[in-house]
């Protein structure tokens, strides 16, 4: 609930403070005096249009701050959380308009977005004025209302009715692609599968190119090659091998006399054999490097056909082992997709069924509803002095939705022999003042606003409407906090708490204040409402009976 309402440099308000009680509060005072500048205060806060007009006269900036007490509503809560508030204690929403059009949102003194306190600020509070369209009116919310007064049975089958729309959605769309898709799946089913088969045919080798480009090399230069092995070959001839052979054993007879050359001997032993094992070496090496002029065509054959496909495909060989294998499993999954056509189609007709009958129980529900529903505001009509009016919820079909096949329109018949219209064009402003509060007493327990705002919803009203417009809103005020501008004694008398606008020149300004009253200012105050300017005992006495009968 708001707890407290703060107010400063606002249009005729230089600064006031304001606290409400639980219950019905009414906002009195003459004509003039600033009392709608208190709803227009509420609004803002909430998120409504704002602007430079709203700021007082010589002042740069204005500010609201509202003071909220919990429990909040669910919806709220998660907001409040999402923000780091404790949702068990006080929140403090405020709102400065800085002339220029700038805006400073916070929430408990951290700054948020217009959007965000907008979106919290109605869950707060619900402003309904005379000819405006409160969340009541709109089909929407109607169809919300509508399903929250019909109890957990017909929740329960709107959320199944939405999760069979969202599996016949997803099927729906399965098809669609698979049909928009064809020709392109089909094309691409094509082009794969001759990219796999040339692929396949090339019979590619991890490290393949590299191993023929050093063969092409080493072809290519096979007579250098040869030469230079014969060469190797004559210098570690028989001849040579057999003299380092000598050497070594005679480094080996001398080491034996003196162990300082045992380590020399060692030293000339293999090198003899490492020259004889080169010279073999050498000599195979020769001998397999002869000039084959068709190996050498098919090492640069091979190395041709493996440059085409990088340069065809802009990928190296070993990208391309791995990209043959990425498509190969592409088109096994296109080739079943494009088999598929018929289980897709069977899917589709199954979640069709599913929803038809899922959509069927909810209808069915919603109907029964709607009929319950009709019954009480009617009812309730009756109590707000339109004993002939009928209330009527009709539930006019729609496209499958996730919602349903039907939407929800709260309608009128306010006289005998009018026709039914939606609630939201009835053009009375006292009328429609009278259903709206009429559709809130009933639905008070199942929209979770905490706070409504009613601004002058007794205008036009007299005698036993007024009388019956005042015993509702004090219903409604038993359940939830509810503020109501009126200029009707007898509504301010039923009210919990009474807050009084005045208006007076200061200074040479004019400045409206706002202030709760109580005991014998309220008295006063609800004479004056009675009487006009001349207060006499009798309006006295008449103020102290309607407050004491209140």
């Amino acid at each position: 609930m708001l707890a407290e309402l703060y107010v400063e440099n606002f249009a005729l308000i230089e600064q006031s403070r304001v606290q409400l009680g639980e219950g019905l509060n009414a906002i009195t005072g003459e004509t003039g005096a600033g009392k709608s500048l208190m709803i227009d205060a509420v609004s803002l806060l909430i998120g409504g249009r704002g602007g430079d007009g709203f700021i007082r006269d010589g002042c740069d900036r204005s500010l609201i701050e509202g003071s909220f007490f919990a429990p909040y509503p669910a919806e709220a809560q998660e907001l409040l959380l999402a923000a780091g508030a404790d949702v068990e204690d006080t929140v403090i929403l405020s709102r400065e308009l800085v002339r220029g059009g700038r805006n400073i949102c916070r929430l408990n003194g951290r700054t948020v977005t217009l959007a965000q306190l907008r979106q919290l600020g109605r869950l707060l509070i619900n402003i309904h004025g005379q000819m405006e369209h409160m969340s009541l009116l709109e089909e929407d919310k109607q169809l919300q209302l509508l399903d929250n007064f019909g109890g957990e049975a017909l929740l329960g089958a709107k959320q199944q009715t939405a999760a069979a729309y969202a599996r016949l959605d997803a099927a729906r769309k399965a098809l669609d692609d698979y049909e928009k898709n064809g020709a392109a799946r089909e094309q691409r089913i094509d082009w794969l599968a001759f990219q796999c088969e040339e692929l396949k045919k090339a019979r590619l080798v991890a490290g393949e190119e590299e191993q023929l480009m050093a063969e092409s090399r080493r072809l290519a230069s096979s007579e250098k090659l040869t030469a230079l092995s014969d060469e190797v070959v004559t210098a570690l001839s028989d001849q040579a091998c057999t003299q380092l052979r000598l050497a070594a054993l005679s480094l080996k007879q001398a080491a034996a006399m003196d162990e300082q050359l045992q380590e020399l001997a060692d030293r000339a032993d293999s090198l003899y054999y490492e020259a004889d094992d080169i010279a073999m070496e050498v000599s195979r090496y020769r001998d397999s490097i002869g000039g084959d002029s068709r190996r050498q065509d098919e090492v640069e054959s091979r190395l041709a056909q493996l440059q085409r496909l990088r340069k065809k495909y802009q990928k190296s060989i070993d990208d391309l082992i791995a990209y043959r294998k990425e498509a190969e499993q592409e088109l096994q999954e296109l080739r079943d997709l494009s088999e598929s056509s018929a289980q897709l189609e069977e899917e589709l007709a199954a979640a069709e069924a599913a929803y038809a009958a899922q959509a069927k129980q909810l209808s069915a529900l919603r109907a029964a509803a709607a009929e319950r529903l009709s019954a009480a505001i009617t009812a309730e009509l009756v109590q707000l002095c339109m004993p002939h009016a009928q209330f009527r919820v009709d539930l006019p079909p729609t496209a499958p939705s996730r919602h349903g096949n039907e939407r929800a329109q709260f309608m009128i018949c306010p006289n005998p022999g009018e026709g039914f219209e939606p609630v939201s064009k009835t053009a009375s402003g006292g009328e429609l003042s009278r259903i709206v509060l009429g559709m809130k007493v009933v639905l008070s327990q199942l929209d979770q606003v905490p706070t409504l705002v009613f601004d002058e919803v007794d205008s036009g009203l007299g005698g036993r409407a007024l009388s019956a417009v005042a015993e509702r809103l004090a219903l409604v005020g038993r359940t939830t906090q509810a503020i109501c501008v009126s200029h009707a004694a007898l509504l301010a008398a039923k009210a919990a708490d009474q807050i009084h606008i005045s208006k007076a020149v200061e200074g040479g300004r004019t400045v409206s204040r706002a202030r709760r009253i109580s005991g014998e200012e309220r008295v006063e105050e609800i004479a004056r409402m009675i009487a006009g300017a001349e207060i006499t005992d009798i309006t006295i006495a008449q103020a102290r009976e309607m407050l004491l009968e209140a």
